[in-house]
């Protein structure tokens, strides 16, 4: 259902289950949320990048470049030269620099125990710097070649804990719960909604 050119509300029924997402967006993060105040998306994007191949998986393997085997502790995804790169999450940038071998890079760090890095960038968006604010989705950077690589694609890694782990593997965490301001505030937008979309039904009828 629509709203000033916006999603605010989705109904769908799933498995005989029947289920009402509500859009709820603060100046920090938006979203699709259940009744309960629960995000409909998971924490972290298991591809940050649309249309893209998975060219290199996470593991052992020959480097490409360097000639020797070497634990690859990413993810590659070939993608033309340019293509536009989001945030995996919601977070805080830790840097957005030259890497070295890994060319332009970017970290951000998502909560105490979820960090990313996206690899071999082309460059930057616009305003990507250290210590910004990403929401989930958020254009952060472009396909390239730069640093050790031998074309066009993005090295994707999710770090849990301090540790590289296997992004296409890992048991996502469930999105972001409202809780406390952000609750009441649902609260009034869903109330606000259910009176709009019962008055229209109305209206209809």
């Amino acid at each position: 259902w629509y709203s000033n050119d916006k999603i605010i509300y989705t109904y769908m029924s799933v498995q005989n289950r029947e289920l009402a997402l509500y859009h709820y967006e603060t100046d920090e993060f938006s979203g699709n949320f259940y009744v309960n105040g629960k995000s409909a998306e998971k924490a972290l994007m298991k591809t940050p990048i649309n249309g893209a191949r998975l060219s290199s998986p996470f593991g052992m393997r020959k480097h490409p470049i360097l000639g020797y085997n070497k634990k690859h502790t990413g993810t590659d995804f070939a993608a033309p030269l340019g293509t536009p790169i989001m945030a995996s999450g919601t977070g805080t940038i830790v840097k957005a620099q030259w890497c070295g071998g890994g060319g332009n890079c970017i970290k951000i760090k998502h909560n105490s125990t979820y960090s990313t890095i996206y690899a071999h960038l082309s460059k930057f968006a616009s305003g990507i710097k250290s210590k910004t604010k990403v929401k989930q989705g958020q254009i952060i950077g472009y396909v390239g070649s730069t640093g050790l690589s031998t074309g066009p694609h993005l090295h994707y890694e999710v770090i849990v804990n301090g540790k590289k782990i296997n992004s296409q593997k890992l048991n996502l965490p469930s999105g972001r719960i409202l809780k406390g301001k952000d609750r009441k505030k649902f609260e009034i937008e869903r109330i606000k909604t259910d009176v709009l979309l019962a008055e229209t039904i109305a209206k209809k009828n």
